[in-house]
């Protein structure tokens, strides 16, 4: 029972996946199952540059914010910025790369792919001022 309550979930992520404008039929777009160095990632959502989250499933009757430190691991050795804990029907999102961003919040809806994009972008953008302002730039 185990397996069909996650892969019900998944079919749930796999609908609002597609509903925020991923393509689940593009590897470029949408990984599953990535091997990692410390286990194997649930779906790795990815840009022309690289990987951009890591979004880890979970079963339709277990809180996904408790596998918020699973998905680090996942997340810092893929070099993905950005989080997303789900069990289909609730979501978590996460810009741990931010030192202002300690925690995960709840999302109503995916995030697109521009959606994520712009979030790279503005960390980035962000990170440069930061640098300018403390002259190391």
């Amino acid at each position: 029972m185990t397996g069909q309550a996650e892969a019900f979930s998944r079919v749930l992520i796999d609908q609002a996946l597609k509903d925020s404008g991923w393509n689940l039929l593009d590897p470029l777009q949408v990984r599953f199952e990535l091997q990692a160095a410390s286990g194997r990632a649930d779906y790795v959502l990815s840009a022309p540059h690289g990987p951009l989250c890591i979004l880890e499933a979970k079963r339709e009757d277990l809180d996904p914010y408790d596998a918020k430190e699973q998905a680090r691991t996942y997340a810092e050795n893929l070099k993905a910025p950005f989080i997303i804990l789900s069990n289909g029907r609730e979501h978590w999102f996460w810009n741990y790369a931010r030192a202002d961003q300690q925690d995960a919040y709840r999302i109503e809806r995916l995030p697109s792919p521009d959606d994520l994009d712009r979030r790279r972008l503005d960390d980035l953008f962000q990170s440069l001022l930061h640098r300018a302002f403390q002259g190391k730039l």
